[in-house]
């Protein structure tokens, strides 16, 4: 690769989330000049805050959460200085329908998948005989050929096929896959759900361990890594809409904000499915043909009840609510809210379809009995503030028709690459997802300067009991 044959060629990426943040740090290694464009104020997209009247700091939407596999995600905040905006939860406490806590945490001597046998045994709300079962099915799913074997399949009716009870369905599997796919099991395709389980459980020790922010997540995106990503010359765009791109004389001819107009060598459309066909122009649509079955892709909705509290409640840092319309619950400790001093928990509830039309402040009261129910705090908390933030577009369905759908981030003109999560990745809709859609967009335009070099990582590597057993590992680098 020449670099100085690319020296100053310029590249517009739109979309300032998370594909689009990754797709710069990557294109940002080489002398490119890059061009973001951002139509909100914010970067993160998804992974953005808003600030209430009531409140001096940011409230995230909704949160986002990273595990132990999600590499290419973690290498990104290691390349831009955000590993400490982060911890790491080693633990999982699941929390019955009888209050009991059952701690999920991995054998720190025994190799995956062995590690997490003893923490999957704690769990005493399941049965023995569920137990049994359970491991059956994990172990039927493990090796690759299942994939392909059960192509087509929903996960619910592979684990009625596989005999699971619907008290193991929805106390493990439920819990599990829902929060990760944002879409009942019941649409939830089965390769979509192998892969949780695979790369958060089966293949690595420490894949399943959590990473929770522990500052507002636009802080994180909007002004760390944009300042980062601004000391390498990176130009943002804030507020800034693009209206149409069009191809002329091997470049991008760009229109943006209030009549504006750029010419660029390359572009990456890193925006939304329900936004990216309507910035091209007919040309470059009819050269992306899958753009015009985007409007076929299932979305989910996220509901997060944000509660602010006159005591504590619990002293842990998350928890996994059973048998509840609650899923996980996150503890951010004292918060100003106004005058007082309180404290503040955030309840997310994935594939929240059904609580469409229940008054918000239903909602509320509802997480806040089951928290008292949960924690059996005495005497109860008294409720101080409570939001409802519902993203009804939050993710996409990864429905066994959604993999057909999604297009490849090169497309047939050099210079052109799209990404986002719902591209093809390989992941469900997550933070992990975005960022390899954006590293995977940027290797897209490099490959037309000569460079074939991955920009991203490697996936963890497999356990060799994982290997010897299943034949795990066989997958490539992103897909």
């Amino acid at each position: 690769m020449d670099i100085n044959a690319i020296r100053g060629h310029r590249i517009a990426i739109v979309g300032g989330g998370l594909a689009g943040i990754a797709a710069a740090e990557a294109l940002s290694r080489f002398p490119f000049e890059i061009h973001v464009f951002e139509a909100k104020r914010s970067l993160g997209g998804r992974a953005g805050a808003y600030r209430d009247p009531h409140n001096p700091t940011l409230i995230d939407r909704c949160q986002h959460v990273a595990m132990g596999c999600c590499t290419n995600f973690l290498g990104l905040c290691r390349r831009l200085h955000l590993r400490d905006c982060f911890r790491r939860d080693t633990k999982l406490h699941f929390i019955d329908a009888e209050g009991r806590k059952h701690v999920f945490a991995a054998n720190r001597w025994l190799p995956a998948p062995l590690h997490l046998a003893g923490a999957f045994h704690r769990q005493r709300y399941l049965s023995p005989d569920e137990q049994k079962k359970i491991t059956s099915a994990l172990w039927e799913m493990a090796p690759p050929s299942a994939e392909s074997k059960y192509a087509g399949w929903t996960m619910r009716d592979w684990l009625v096929e596989k005999q699971q009870s619907e008290t193991a369905i929805a106390r493990f599997w439920e819990i599990v896959l829902v929060s990760a796919l944002g879409a009942p099991l019941s649409e939830v395709s089965f390769t979509a759900a192998r892969k949780v389980m695979v790369d958060g459980f089966l293949r690595n020790h420490q894949a399943y361990q959590v990473y929770v922010p522990t500052i507002p997540l636009q802080d994180v995106f909007d002004v760390q890594a944009a300042q980062k990503l601004g000391e390498r010359g990176v130009h943002f765009h804030r507020q800034t809409s693009v209206k149409q791109v069009a191809y002329f004389n091997s470049r991008f001819n760009v229109r943006y904000g209030q009549g504006q107009e750029g010419t660029f060598e390359n572009f990456i459309s890193a925006i939304p499915w329900q936004q990216a066909p309507k910035i091209f122009s007919p040309i470059l649509k009819n050269l992306m043909p899958k753009l015009d079955r985007l409007d076929e892709i299932e979305s989910s909705s996220i509901s997060s009840v944000h509660l602010w509290l006159d005591r504590p409640i619990t002293s842990l840092s998350h928890a996994v609510l059973l048998d509840r319309m609650s899923q996980w619950v996150f503890n951010h400790g004292s918060r100003q809210l106004g005058d007082v001093s309180a404290y503040y928990y955030q309840v997310v509830i994935s594939a929240s379809q059904n609580l469409n039309g229940i008054p918000h402040e239903e909602i509320a009261r509802q997480v806040f009995e089951e928290l008292n129910s949960a924690f059996g705090a005495s005497p109860p908390p008294k409720l101080l503030e409570q939001q409802v933030v519902t993203e009804r577009q939050a993710v996409f369905a990864a429905t066994p028709e959604m993999e057909e759908l999604r297009p490849s981030q090169g497309t047939i003109l050099p210079g052109l690459a799209l990404a986002g999560d719902w591209t093809k990745t390989g992941w469900p809709s997550t933070m992990e997802g975005a960022v390899r859609s954006g590293y995977m967009a940027a290797e897209a335009i490099l490959r037309k300067y000569g460079y074939h070099k991955p920009v991203g990582d490697a996936d963890l590597p497999v356990a060799k009991l994982s290997k010897m057993l299943w034949g795990i590992g066989k997958e490539n680098y992103l897909g």
